[in-house]
C-alpha cells in the first residue's frame, strides 16, 4: 500500500467504528421510549409513573433530530420485538440507569460552570 494513501484509510476506518455505535445507540433509546411508554402508561403507582414519564421525554427528546418518520417506524417494528413481559421490568431499570447517569453527567458539568454566590 502506498503510505500516503496510509491516512486517509486510517480516518475511514474510524469514521466506520465510529458510526456503528451512534446507529446502535439509536435502536437502544428507542427500546427504551418504548419501555417507558409501556410503564408511563400502565404503571399504576404515581412516583412510578412519574419516573416513566421522565424518562420517556428523556428518550424522545435524544430521538427527535435524529430519525426521520420511516427510520423511527422501522426502529420501532424492530425494537418492540425485543420487550417481552418477561424482561420489560429488567429493559426499564436499565433505560433508567442510562437516564440517571446522563442527569448525573448534566448536573456535574452545570455544577462546575454555575458562578459561585
Amino acid at each position: 500500500m502506498n503510505r500516503s494513501n496510509i491516512p486517509a484509510v486510517a480516518f475511514a476506518v474510524a469514521l466506520t467504528a465510529l458510526g456503528t455505535p451512534a446507529s446502535a445507540q439509536v435502536g437502544n433509546d428507542v427500546k427504551c421510549l418504548l419501555a417507558s411508554n409501556l410503564f408511563a402508561n400502565a404503571a399504576k403507582d404515581p412516583k412510578a409513573r412519574a419516573s416513566a414519564e421522565a424518562s420517556r421525554f428523556f428518550y424522545l427528546g435524544r430521538i427527535y433530530g435524529r430519525l426521520d418518520a420511516a427510520q423511527l417506524k422501522t426502529q420501532v417494528l424492530a425494537q418492540q420485538k425485543s420487550i417481552t413481559k418477561s424482561n420489560a421490568g429488567q429493559v426499564m431499570n436499565g433505560c433508567a440507569r442510562q437516564m440517571a447517569a446522563g442527569v448525573k453527567m448534566v448536573q456535574t458539568v452545570t455544577q462546575d460552570l454555575t458562578p459561585a454566590k
